[in-house]
């Protein structure tokens, strides 16, 4: 005999990121599981703190409001639900009101296992969490229809007293997720190209060229990323990985290389090769020049003459 794959579930008082939570945990079933959690109310924000591939959330009391770089901040309220995978990034949670949520926690195997090459093809939503060129965080969310109201309600409140309880669980679990899946939402297009990390790429390439030629100038994250079409953060995420530093740091690196190479022609002096590269203040200047190289600019210029 096949033993149901729902378990009699373990209802517990769990912590939430930094809050207190009632929870029914139903047991893993090959990197699928459900649990309820009822939070009371919480003014406090903490991060999201599940850790499996993809959360499917479906929200039957409160508000829920996480904040993902690249996103913003997104909201859900009772008969929302979401589709949430971080991929190794954090959202910052905040809970209004008293909350009573269903998380099904989903396993990349089970949901690429979903996704199928038609799919991919005309970019559906459902296929950017199992992209392997994804780089980011994304939430995801719709309204339940009336179905995907009853399952919820239904989840919440069973208590899988018996065997087939829990294998009612099990079907109905995996109805909703086959239902998200299956949503408009989540089939739609997430934009015509989704895939745009050879585009990221130009712009970052372009960003840094600017910077060599305009050593002089003042710069700012925020008008870099509107100049080239970049967010902030993928400016920044994408400097540090294309260039293993930050903006400022690629910045301060080009400056003290031309710096340098001004000194060493011996066509400037240490004040001129300073504001070449916008540094108005020698005292800065030379501390830049030192923390670059080991050497103040003024015995760098003694050593190259002699």
């Amino acid at each position: 005999m096949i033993s149901c794959p729902f378990q009699k579930p373990e209802e517990s008082i769990a912590r939430v990121g930094e809050v207190t939570a009632w929870q029914r945990q139903f047991a893993h079933r090959d990197g699928l599981s459900f649990a309820v959690y009822r939070i009371p109310n919480e003014s406090t924000t903490f991060s999201w703190p599940f850790n499996s591939f993809l959360q499917i959330v479906f929200v039957a009391k409160g508000r829920i409001s996480i904040s993902l770089p690249d996103v913003g901040t997104r909201s859900a309220v009772a008969g929302d639900w979401f589709v949430i995978s971080l991929g190794g990034w954090t959202g910052a949670t905040s809970l209004e009101g008293d909350v009573e949520i269903g998380v099904i926690e989903c396993s990349k195997e089970i949901w690429q296992g979903l996704v199928t090459e038609q799919d991919a093809l005309f970019h559906a939503r459902k296929a950017c969490f199992a992209c392997s060129q994804r780089q980011e965080a994304i939430l995801t969310k719709g309204p339940q229809d009336a179905r995907m109201q009853s399952l919820a309600e239904d989840l919440l409140s069973s208590e899988g007293r018996s065997p087939c309880d829990c294998l009612l669980v099990d079907s109905m679990t995996l109805e909703f997720l086959a239902r998200v899946c299956d949503s408009s939402v989540l089939s739609g297009s997430a934009k015509p190209e989704p895939c745009d990390r050879d585009e990221d790429q130009d712009s970052l390439a372009a960003a840094a060229t600017y910077l060599e030629q305009n050593l002089a100038e003042d710069h700012s994250i925020a008008a870099l990323s509107r100049k080239f079409a970049l967010n902030e953060f993928k400016l920044k995420r994408g400097f540090r990985e294309r260039y293993g530093s930050t903006v400022f740091g690629y910045l301060r690196q080009r400056r003290m290389d031309r710096a340098r190479q001004l000194l060493a022609s011996r066509r400037c002096s240490v004040l001129e090769a300073a504001n070449a590269v916008g540094y108005s203040n020698p005292s800065h200047f030379a501390r830049a020049f030192r923390e670059s190289f080991g050497i103040n600019p003024k015995s760098f210029v003694v050593e190259r003459a002699r």
